[in-house]
């Protein structure tokens, strides 16, 4: 299986990256997207990516700046930076992001969080690259881009919206990232817009190590603990559990180029 977004860098920090690569394979998750947020964290951010292809996992890198930076750097800047470590890095670079639209009260200023969205949109059409979208009270907005770039694809990463805008998002052929929310027993609503949605236009992820599930609440999310939303899902949807695993696969690689065959990137 693959997690299409994670923060491994930051998983690490508290961890030993051995112990998660194990505890990985142990549950039959061998391939994982690491997603950026800054320009000053992209280089652990592959650094560690590196370290975990020496474990023989397949990683892709995904860079960007989040929306929560926005009012830490200047738009112009970033996005600078970012044209030139996509330039550097090259094919080793499977999306842009976490990239997107926060609106939720005491986020940045929206002004220089379109910006700076807007911007990485750019570079992402530029390369032909997907984006990796971040989305808290900002849905529509986000469509509205995404209605004038109709060449755009990409994700909606734990996406818990209106099931009327995840089929406007899938219509403009994003796909919706299932995270642990969806394994909270509360979670009614969310597991009611998921399983009304085509397995087709859904893919896996844990956002580690944020968004623990309803098994391990006070504790770092990993990897390994998407199957625990896999078993959700798989009930959602009345379907045996290695059929879902493989249909969701099949979606990630369909998004970023078939890049996250297990081995196409260990050891890169």
């Amino acid at each position: 299986m693959f997690d299409t977004h994670c923060h491994l860098e930051d998983l690490v920090a508290s961890r030993s990256l051995a112990d998660v690569v194990a505890r990985m394979r142990q549950a039959g998750v061998d391939g994982l997207l690491c997603v950026g947020v800054a320009p000053d964290q992209w280089g652990k951010q592959n650094e560690v990516a590196q370290m975990a292809r020496n474990l023989g996992v397949s990683v892709g890198l995904a860079y960007g700046v989040h929306p929560w930076w926005a009012d830490r750097l200047e738009p112009s800047a970033a996005l600078k930076a970012l044209a030139r470590w996509i330039e550097q890095e090259g094919d080793r670079v499977l999306a842009i992001g976490e990239i997107g639209l926060d609106f939720a009260p005491k986020m940045p200023d929206a002004a220089r969080q379109t910006e700076l969205f807007l911007g990485q949109v750019d570079i992402a059409l530029q390369h032909r690259l997907p984006v990796i979208l971040h989305e808290r009270k900002s849905a529509d907005k986000l469509l509205s881009v995404i209605r004038r770039h109709p060449t755009l694809r990409g994700v909606v990463h734990g996406f818990t919206g209106s099931l009327q805008q995840a089929r406007q998002l899938i219509e403009q052929g994003f796909y919706i990232g299932v995270g642990a929310a969806i394994t909270h027993p509360r979670a009614t609503r969310l597991r009611a817009m998921l399983s009304a949605l085509p397995i087709e236009a859904l893919l896996l992820e844990s956002d580690a190590p944020n968004q623990p599930g309803h098994a391990h609440l006070g504790e770092a999310n990993e990897p390994a603990f998407i199957v625990e939303q896999l078993d959700v899902l798989a009930e959602l949807f009345v379907m045996e559990v290695h059929a879902l695993a493989e249909r969701l696969d099949a979606n990630a690689n369909d998004l970023f180029g078939g890049r996250l065959q297990p081995g196409a990137l260990s050891g890169h």
